[in-house]
């Protein structure tokens, strides 16, 4: 690297990487990964082996740095989302190709199944409720699997 002590490097999220680490690029093309996974507010930085995003961490950040904007960090709900995601597949399953197969769903019965999806869906603040399942949603695939 053609940098020295003082210079600051400005780091910018390209992505999140195979292993979940967040990882940055320097306004020098050298890449970054943060080894607590978004987790904290702080990264930990490690250079990468051969500079390429599938590369290994191999040592600690030295020099001065920024993010532009600032710091990935996992949302607090990340896996509640994906677990409702999952369950919202698994209902369209169940309703189409599944032929009303049980052994897709969460208890093997729909009902348990769904108000499985309602504890997790009140989870959510209101300004972080899922887009792409609502409330009325959520009771319309009850009415489907539930009341035939």
């Amino acid at each position: 690297m053609n940098k020295n002590k003082k210079t600051i490097l400005t780091l910018e999220l390209i992505g999140i990487d195979g292993f979940s680490c967040p990882t940055y690029q320097d306004q020098f093309g050298h890449l970054w990964k943060d080894l607590n996974l978004g987790q904290s507010k702080t990264p930990d930085l490690y250079s990468v082996t051969g500079n390429e995003p599938d590369g290994e961490p191999i040592a600690p950040i030295r020099y001065e740095h920024v993010f532009k904007p600032k710091p990935y960090q996992n949302d607090k709900y990340e896996f509640e989302y994906m677990l409702l995601g999952r369950m919202r597949s698994d209902c369209e399953y169940y309703l189409g190709y599944g032929n009303r197969s049980n052994s897709r769903l969460y208890g093997n019965d729909p009902k348990q199944h769904i108000d499985r999806m309602k504890e997790l869906w009140k989870v959510f603040p209101a300004d972080k409720k899922p887009e792409w399942l609502t409330w009325e949603q959520l009771l319309n695939y009850e009415r489907a699997m539930c009341n035939h």
